[in-house]
């Protein structure tokens, strides 16, 4: 159910049980409609934080079934900040004049 309610959400794009969220181009908007949606399968919305804590398929699915056990989690500390430092690059990237994402060309 989860993967479905990504795929729709991402417009189409394969979603499988390992593939995180914002890896495949979500955002905190999107999250919110994610939220939504399984909200209206559940009967009840996940709290925002786990949909951020947990953004693998498989990582959420266990922790919606009950697992609170700290393994589902998908990502350490560590690899949150080395994601977010990313991000950080790509939007310093893009604010610079001139700059061109990979694999973009000029028209």
């Amino acid at each position: 159910m989860i993967a479905e309610i990504w795929s729709e959400v991402l417009e189409g794009r394969r979603v499988g049980a390992e593939d995180n969220f914002f890896d495949l181009g979500g955002h905190s908007v999107l999250l919110h409609m994610v939220q939504d949606r399984i909200g209206e399968e559940l009967g009840r919305e996940p709290d925002l934080v786990d949909l951020f804590t947990y953004t693998t398929v498989r990582a959420l699915a266990r922790h919606l079934d009950g697992g609170t056990d700290e393994s589902t989690r998908s990502h350490s500390g560590a690899e949150r900040a080395g994601g977010r430092a990313r991000l950080q690059r790509r939007r310093a990237q893009r604010s610079r004049p001139g700059t061109r994402e990979r694999g973009e060309t000029r028209e």
